[in-house]
């Protein structure tokens, strides 16, 4: 075979694969480096949803779209099954939350079916969040991501709920899952979390762990490294500066959770670690605290 005859397969494989994935999907292959992540600029975070008439930690469909229109794009919400398998947005499923969300509490021990779930209302008047229903949000606004507080870790948990969580978003829009940063609680959980979908953002948040199991600063920061974490988040109290210097060193992002004061959160905006907030509002300037 002559060397114009082999120009010419060749012209043609490459002509092929254009065609076959496309002017988007080529540029995918031949660009191999990853996009910045939305955390880079280290936005700050709605926990619960956000703040809505002098309550917090709602995780209702109100909560949500009060505070994208005071400007929040990143938000936090728990998420929990119902008894009949669906997932919703609810912290848990105690007396005291019943109680924080100003509803009756039923005298059933754990989850309750999603039926009952959607009749009661929050305070009075807001409604609990649905994943397909926050799903509908995110496509609506194309720069809203969610930050999932799944609260269990143990793998038949885990498994349950990212199954779902992968398969509904998928139905409705795989792109969406662009958009979702799944926090794991520990190693072998987001091995699970993985096996459904590879997130290009995950969190690391370190509320489960105890002083015994958590790593020092250079083991953590060099996992997290190993294993593509895009930041760690945790309580003030396990914010040392060798935690620090170490995940900065390896280009990890930082969060501390929950800060709802304006100078304890402006301190750490200029320590360059960023903040999930129950209520503060930031005008691009400084922290506001909402009337």
């Amino acid at each position: 075979m002559n060397k114009r005859i082999c120009s010419i397969l060749v012209l043609l494989v490459f002509i092929n694969m254009i065609v076959i994935v496309g002017q988007n999907g080529l540029a995918k292959w031949w660009n191999t480096e990853p996009k910045e992540s939305v955390l880079n600029d280290l936005p700050q975070v709605a926990h619960g949803l956000g703040y809505i008439d002098g309550h917090y930690v709602t995780n209702s469909m109100e909560a949500l779209l009060l505070n994208y229109k005071r400007g929040f794009r990143v938000f936090e919400v728990d998420l929990n099954m119902t008894s009949d398998n669906r997932l919703i947005a609810r912290h848990d499923w105690t007396p005291e939350h019943y109680l924080w969300l100003g509803q009756s509490f039923l005298p059933i021990d754990g989850p309750i079916p999603f039926r009952m779930v959607m009749a009661y209302k929050v305070h009075g008047k807001y409604h609990a969040a649905t994943w397909e229903k926050l799903l509908k949000v995110m496509k609506k606004y194309p720069d809203i991501y969610l930050i999932t507080d799944t609260k269990h870790n143990d793998e038949e948990s885990v498994r349950k709920t990212f199954s779902y969580l992968v398969k509904a978003t998928k139905k409705s829009d795989p792109k969406l899952l662009e958009r979702i940063i799944p926090q794991f609680y520990n190693k072998e959980m987001l091995s699970y979390i993985r096996s459904y979908y590879d997130f290009k953002n995950v969190i690391y948040t370190l509320y489960q762990l105890t002083n015994e199991n958590l790593p020092t600063p250079e083991e953590l920061a060099e996992w997290c490294y190993q294993n593509k974490v895009t930041a760690v988040t945790a309580f003030p109290f396990r914010l040392t500066e060798e935690m620090r210097s170490a995940l900065q060193a390896k280009n990890i992002k930082m969060y501390v959770h929950t800060i709802n004061d304006q100078i304890e959160a402006a301190n750490y905006k200029e320590k360059g670690i960023g903040i999930y907030t129950d209520y503060l509002l930031f005008n691009g300037e400084k922290f506001i605290t909402p009337k």
